[in-house]
């Protein structure tokens, strides 16, 4: 299982690359995030979070449900979902 860019999918790199898309969607100046950064931390507001998560569904082919937002705390929490979602896809 790769993902679009042909690296192989694991949390590590879901996570990275999440990383990268919450940075370019948040103010500059959140500072180093992390899988435990919380959104909050990156400054993102409910308008780009909801942004984000349409880029994520583009970016990787996979559909997030609004049920799964409760259970999203931290960067490391929406990686592991979407890696699942992955997971599921193929």
């Amino acid at each position: 299982m790769t993902l679009p860019g042909g690296q192989p999918a694991t949390l590590a790199t879901v996570t990275q690359e999440i990383v990268g898309l919450i940075e370019a969607e948040s103010d500059s100046g959140a500072g180093v995030l992390t899988a435990d950064s919380t959104l909050q931390d990156a400054g993102m507001d409910s308008a780009r979070v909801l942004s984000l998560v349409f880029r994520i569904e583009a970016r990787y082919d996979i559909e997030l449900d609004a049920e799964d937002g409760d259970d999203l705390r931290t960067v490391g929490d929406l990686s592991r979902l979407v890696l699942r979602r992955i997971q599921e896809r193929t």
